[in-house]
Protein backbone atom coordinates (compact mmCIF):
# COMPACT_ATOMS: atom_id res chain seq x y z
CA UNK A 1 0.00 0.00 0.00
CA UNK A 2 1.00 3.46 -1.03
CA UNK A 3 1.12 6.34 1.50
CA UNK A 4 0.82 9.82 1.13
CA UNK A 5 2.69 10.65 3.81
CA UNK A 6 5.60 10.10 6.66
CA UNK A 7 5.53 11.97 9.46
CA UNK A 8 8.83 11.76 11.42
CA UNK A 9 9.31 12.68 14.81
CA UNK A 10 12.89 12.60 16.27
CA UNK A 11 12.56 12.19 20.24
CA UNK A 12 14.76 12.54 23.15
CA UNK A 13 14.03 12.86 26.61
CA UNK A 14 10.49 14.35 25.53
CA UNK A 15 7.71 11.63 26.17
CA UNK A 16 5.73 14.41 28.27
CA UNK A 17 5.21 16.63 25.08
CA UNK A 18 4.19 13.58 22.50
CA UNK A 19 0.45 13.17 23.40
CA UNK A 20 -0.47 16.59 21.85
CA UNK A 21 1.44 15.82 18.82
CA UNK A 22 0.07 12.16 18.89
CA UNK A 23 -4.00 14.22 19.32
CA UNK A 24 -2.80 16.51 16.71
CA UNK A 25 -2.34 13.50 14.33
CA UNK A 26 -4.96 12.19 15.32
CA UNK A 27 -7.52 14.95 14.16
CA UNK A 28 -6.11 14.94 11.23
CA UNK A 29 -7.52 11.43 10.38
CA UNK A 30 -9.50 11.60 7.05
CA UNK A 31 -10.97 9.52 4.64
CA UNK A 32 -8.43 9.82 1.55
CA UNK A 33 -5.20 10.62 2.87
CA UNK A 34 -2.92 7.99 4.22
CA UNK A 35 -0.01 8.39 6.77
CA UNK A 36 2.46 6.86 8.73
CA UNK A 37 4.20 8.38 12.26
CA UNK A 38 8.08 6.84 12.46
CA UNK A 39 9.08 7.85 16.15
CA UNK A 40 12.58 7.42 16.08
CA UNK A 41 13.88 7.53 19.87
CA UNK A 42 17.55 8.82 19.99
CA UNK A 43 18.24 6.83 23.53
CA UNK A 44 16.13 8.23 26.01
CA UNK A 45 15.48 8.03 29.55
CA UNK A 46 12.22 9.33 30.25
CA UNK A 47 9.33 6.67 30.34
CA UNK A 48 8.54 6.84 26.50
CA UNK A 49 7.31 3.20 26.88
CA UNK A 50 4.11 4.04 28.21
CA UNK A 51 3.38 6.80 25.66
CA UNK A 52 3.87 4.64 23.10
CA UNK A 53 2.19 1.40 24.52
CA UNK A 54 -1.22 4.04 24.52
CA UNK A 55 -0.32 4.72 20.87
CA UNK A 56 -0.49 0.38 20.54
CA UNK A 57 -3.39 -0.14 22.43
CA UNK A 58 -5.46 2.60 20.50
CA UNK A 59 -4.47 1.10 17.06
CA UNK A 60 -5.44 4.72 15.49
CA UNK A 61 -2.05 5.11 13.26
CA UNK A 62 -0.14 3.50 11.47
CA UNK A 63 2.66 3.83 13.53
CA UNK A 64 6.26 2.64 13.52
CA UNK A 65 8.76 3.14 16.58
CA UNK A 66 12.36 2.98 16.76
CA UNK A 67 14.73 2.90 19.22
CA UNK A 68 18.53 3.88 18.70
CA UNK A 69 21.61 4.86 20.75
CA UNK A 70 21.97 8.89 21.64
CA UNK A 71 23.94 10.11 18.50
CA UNK A 72 21.54 13.18 18.08
CA UNK A 73 18.86 14.54 16.11
CA UNK A 74 21.05 14.25 12.43
CA UNK A 75 21.47 10.19 13.32
CA UNK A 76 17.48 9.59 13.77
CA UNK A 77 16.85 11.69 10.22
CA UNK A 78 19.00 8.95 8.42
CA UNK A 79 16.84 6.40 9.81
CA UNK A 80 13.68 8.18 8.59
CA UNK A 81 15.48 8.52 5.16
CA UNK A 82 15.79 4.75 4.90
CA UNK A 83 12.54 3.85 6.16
CA UNK A 84 10.28 6.49 5.08
CA UNK A 85 7.24 4.99 2.69
CA UNK A 86 4.88 7.96 1.98
CA UNK A 87 5.19 10.03 -1.27
CA UNK A 88 6.40 13.00 0.83
CA UNK A 89 7.93 13.60 4.17
CA UNK A 90 7.76 15.72 6.79
CA UNK A 91 9.50 16.30 10.03
CA UNK A 92 7.64 17.01 13.11
CA UNK A 93 9.94 17.83 16.10
CA UNK A 94 8.14 16.54 19.69
CA UNK A 95 7.34 20.08 20.18
CA UNK A 96 5.38 20.68 17.26
CA UNK A 97 1.92 20.41 16.16
CA UNK A 98 0.35 19.37 12.65
CA UNK A 99 -2.06 21.98 11.82
CA UNK A 100 -5.99 21.53 11.26
CA UNK A 101 -6.05 20.58 7.87
CA UNK A 102 -2.63 20.21 6.78
CA UNK A 103 -2.40 17.02 5.81
CA UNK A 104 -5.64 17.67 3.53
CA UNK A 105 -4.27 21.16 1.80
CA UNK A 106 -0.52 19.22 1.45
CA UNK A 107 -2.14 16.56 -0.20
CA UNK A 108 -4.44 18.46 -2.63
CA UNK A 109 -1.65 20.49 -3.90
CA UNK A 110 0.72 17.08 -4.34
CA UNK A 111 -2.13 15.85 -6.64
CA UNK A 112 -1.51 18.84 -8.89
CA UNK A 113 2.05 19.27 -8.64
CA UNK A 114 4.02 16.04 -7.98
CA UNK A 115 4.40 14.42 -11.42
CA UNK A 116 6.10 17.68 -11.73
CA UNK A 117 10.12 16.41 -11.42
CA UNK A 118 11.65 20.00 -10.78
CA UNK A 119 9.44 20.31 -7.33
CA UNK A 120 11.53 18.75 -4.59
CA UNK A 121 8.06 19.36 -2.01
CA UNK A 122 6.14 21.98 -0.56
CA UNK A 123 7.06 24.41 1.80
CA UNK A 124 4.71 26.66 3.98
CA UNK A 125 4.05 28.41 7.26
CA UNK A 126 4.38 27.57 10.82
CA UNK A 127 2.16 29.09 13.53
CA UNK A 128 3.95 30.62 16.67
CA UNK A 129 1.83 28.53 19.35
CA UNK A 130 2.20 31.36 22.28
CA UNK A 131 1.15 34.53 19.53
CA UNK A 132 -1.14 31.92 17.52
CA UNK A 133 0.44 34.35 14.69
CA UNK A 134 3.06 32.64 11.34
CA UNK A 135 6.42 32.43 12.99
CA UNK A 136 7.87 33.74 9.38
CA UNK A 137 7.37 36.20 7.20
CA UNK A 138 4.88 35.19 4.70
CA UNK A 139 5.90 34.58 0.78
CA UNK A 140 5.58 37.72 -1.62
CA UNK A 141 3.52 35.70 -3.35
CA UNK A 142 0.83 32.85 -3.15
CA UNK A 143 2.04 30.56 -4.46
CA UNK A 144 5.23 31.22 -5.68
CA UNK A 145 8.30 28.52 -6.54
CA UNK A 146 11.68 29.38 -4.82
CA UNK A 147 13.83 27.35 -3.25
CA UNK A 148 15.05 27.29 0.49
CA UNK A 149 18.32 29.28 0.15
CA UNK A 150 16.66 31.58 -1.91
CA UNK A 151 13.74 32.09 0.67
CA UNK A 152 15.96 32.80 3.09
CA UNK A 153 19.19 34.63 1.14
CA UNK A 154 17.86 36.33 -1.94
CA UNK A 155 14.16 37.41 -0.52
CA UNK A 156 15.95 37.42 3.00
CA UNK A 157 12.96 35.80 4.90
CA UNK A 158 13.33 35.06 8.47
CA UNK A 159 11.83 32.91 10.38
CA UNK A 160 11.19 28.99 10.47
CA UNK A 161 8.45 27.22 7.75
CA UNK A 162 7.40 23.71 7.56
CA UNK A 163 9.08 21.44 4.30
CA UNK A 164 7.34 18.56 2.79
CA UNK A 165 10.25 17.01 0.89
CA UNK A 166 9.79 14.70 -2.07
CA UNK A 167 10.63 10.98 0.35
CA UNK A 168 12.37 9.57 -3.43
CA UNK A 169 14.90 12.51 -2.92
CA UNK A 170 15.82 11.23 0.47
CA UNK A 171 16.81 7.84 -0.15
CA UNK A 172 20.27 7.03 -0.29
CA UNK A 173 21.03 10.26 1.56
CA UNK A 174 22.68 10.32 5.00
CA UNK A 175 24.43 12.44 7.37
CA UNK A 176 27.91 12.30 8.42
CA UNK A 177 27.50 11.06 12.08
CA UNK A 178 30.91 12.13 13.66
CA UNK A 179 31.50 10.40 17.72
CA UNK A 180 32.22 13.38 18.93
CA UNK A 181 29.54 15.66 17.72
CA UNK A 182 25.69 15.40 17.83
CA UNK A 183 24.23 18.15 16.43
CA UNK A 184 24.23 19.25 12.06
CA UNK A 185 22.00 20.71 10.54
CA UNK A 186 19.37 19.80 8.05
CA UNK A 187 20.49 21.80 5.87
CA UNK A 188 23.75 19.56 5.06
CA UNK A 189 21.27 17.26 3.18
CA UNK A 190 18.26 19.51 2.15
CA UNK A 191 19.95 22.54 0.53
CA UNK A 192 21.47 20.35 -2.08
CA UNK A 193 17.72 20.08 -3.44
CA UNK A 194 18.05 23.44 -4.64
CA UNK A 195 20.54 23.11 -6.91
CA UNK A 196 18.00 21.74 -9.24
CA UNK A 197 14.55 21.93 -8.18
CA UNK A 198 12.38 24.26 -6.81
CA UNK A 199 9.56 24.14 -3.99
CA UNK A 200 5.95 25.26 -4.22
CA UNK A 201 5.70 27.86 -1.32
CA UNK A 202 2.24 28.68 -0.05
CA UNK A 203 1.05 30.74 2.78
CA UNK A 204 -0.96 27.82 3.68
CA UNK A 205 -0.30 27.03 7.73
CA UNK A 206 1.35 23.39 7.82
CA UNK A 207 2.85 23.42 11.60
CA UNK A 208 2.45 24.34 15.08
CA UNK A 209 5.73 25.01 16.94
CA UNK A 210 6.28 26.06 20.49
CA UNK A 211 9.45 26.84 21.22
CA UNK A 212 11.46 24.60 24.13
CA UNK A 213 13.94 26.37 26.77
CA UNK A 214 15.98 23.57 25.75
CA UNK A 215 15.39 23.15 22.30
CA UNK A 216 17.54 23.70 19.38
CA UNK A 217 16.24 27.09 18.36
CA UNK A 218 17.18 28.68 21.89
CA UNK A 219 20.94 26.91 21.61
CA UNK A 220 21.67 27.23 18.30
CA UNK A 221 25.04 29.42 18.41
CA UNK A 222 26.48 27.32 21.63
CA UNK A 223 25.06 24.27 19.67
CA UNK A 224 27.05 25.64 16.54
CA UNK A 225 30.38 26.36 18.04
CA UNK A 226 30.43 23.17 20.06
CA UNK A 227 29.83 21.20 16.95
CA UNK A 228 31.88 22.68 14.05
CA UNK A 229 32.13 19.61 11.72
CA UNK A 230 28.82 19.46 11.02
CA UNK A 231 28.69 23.50 10.32
CA UNK A 232 31.98 23.38 8.01
CA UNK A 233 30.13 20.34 6.09
CA UNK A 234 27.22 22.74 5.82
CA UNK A 235 28.79 25.97 4.07
CA UNK A 236 31.06 23.94 2.29
CA UNK A 237 28.72 21.88 0.14
CA UNK A 238 27.35 25.57 -0.75
CA UNK A 239 30.46 26.91 -1.48
CA UNK A 240 31.37 24.51 -3.70
CA UNK A 241 28.75 24.18 -5.96
CA UNK A 242 27.96 27.24 -8.10
CA UNK A 243 24.61 26.29 -9.07
CA UNK A 244 23.94 26.69 -5.15
CA UNK A 245 26.31 29.83 -3.75
CA UNK A 246 24.49 31.76 -6.62
CA UNK A 247 21.38 31.75 -5.38
CA UNK A 248 21.80 34.11 -2.55
CA UNK A 249 22.24 37.81 -2.96
CA UNK A 250 25.75 39.09 -3.84
CA UNK A 251 25.94 40.34 -0.13
CA UNK A 252 24.68 37.18 1.28
CA UNK A 253 27.09 35.35 -0.46
CA UNK A 254 29.72 36.74 2.05
CA UNK A 255 27.72 35.14 4.48
CA UNK A 256 28.65 31.46 3.74
CA UNK A 257 32.15 32.61 3.03
CA UNK A 258 32.45 34.18 6.08
CA UNK A 259 31.06 31.73 8.28
CA UNK A 260 32.73 28.50 6.37
CA UNK A 261 35.67 30.48 7.66
CA UNK A 262 33.85 30.88 11.58
CA UNK A 263 33.67 27.72 11.66
CA UNK A 264 37.24 26.22 10.08
CA UNK A 265 38.81 28.31 12.96
CA UNK A 266 36.83 26.43 15.47
CA UNK A 267 37.27 23.09 14.31
CA UNK A 268 41.21 23.37 13.18
CA UNK A 269 42.48 26.91 14.51
CA UNK A 270 43.27 29.85 12.58
CA UNK A 271 46.24 29.07 10.55
CA UNK A 272 45.08 25.43 9.40
CA UNK A 273 41.78 27.10 8.64
CA UNK A 274 43.36 29.56 6.32
CA UNK A 275 44.88 26.81 4.74
CA UNK A 276 41.48 24.92 3.98
CA UNK A 277 39.72 27.47 3.19
CA UNK A 278 42.33 28.58 0.77
CA UNK A 279 40.92 25.34 -1.30
CA UNK A 280 37.24 25.69 -1.80
CA UNK A 281 36.54 27.27 -5.17
CA UNK A 282 37.13 30.99 -5.90
CA UNK A 283 33.50 31.27 -7.99
CA UNK A 284 33.22 34.73 -6.25
CA UNK A 285 36.49 36.38 -6.08
CA UNK A 286 35.69 39.30 -4.03
CA UNK A 287 33.04 37.28 -1.16
CA UNK A 288 35.95 34.89 -1.14
CA UNK A 289 38.69 37.25 -0.57
CA UNK A 290 37.04 39.35 2.41
CA UNK A 291 35.08 35.97 3.78
CA UNK A 292 38.83 35.01 5.47
CA UNK A 293 39.12 38.04 7.46
CA UNK A 294 35.15 38.06 8.21
CA UNK A 295 35.10 34.83 9.48
CA UNK A 296 38.24 35.77 11.53
CA UNK A 297 36.23 38.54 13.51
CA UNK A 298 33.40 36.15 14.23
CA UNK A 299 35.27 33.50 15.56
CA UNK A 300 36.88 35.71 17.78
CA UNK A 301 33.65 37.33 18.59
CA UNK A 302 32.49 33.82 19.16
CA UNK A 303 35.04 33.41 21.76
CA UNK A 304 35.04 36.76 23.61
CA UNK A 305 31.30 37.23 23.69
CA UNK A 306 29.65 33.65 23.99
CA UNK A 307 32.69 31.05 24.51
CA UNK A 308 33.26 27.67 23.28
Amino acid sequence: MSLDFSICTPVYNRAHLLPRLYESLKSSCSEGISFEWLIVDDGSIDDIQSFIKEVESEGLLNYRYIRKENQGKHSCMNVFFKEAKGELTLILDSDDLLAPNALKEANKIWKQIGKQEKFAGIVGLCIDLATQKPSAQEFPKDPMESTILENAYKYNMKGDRCDFIRTSLLKGKAFPVYSDEKFMPEAVITTAFDADKKYYCTNSAFKIIEYQADGLTNSYDKLAMRNPKGMCLRFQLILENINLIKLPSGKNKLKFYGNYMRYLCHRDGVVKALVEYCKIPKFFLLNWFIGAPVGSVMYVKDKLMKGS
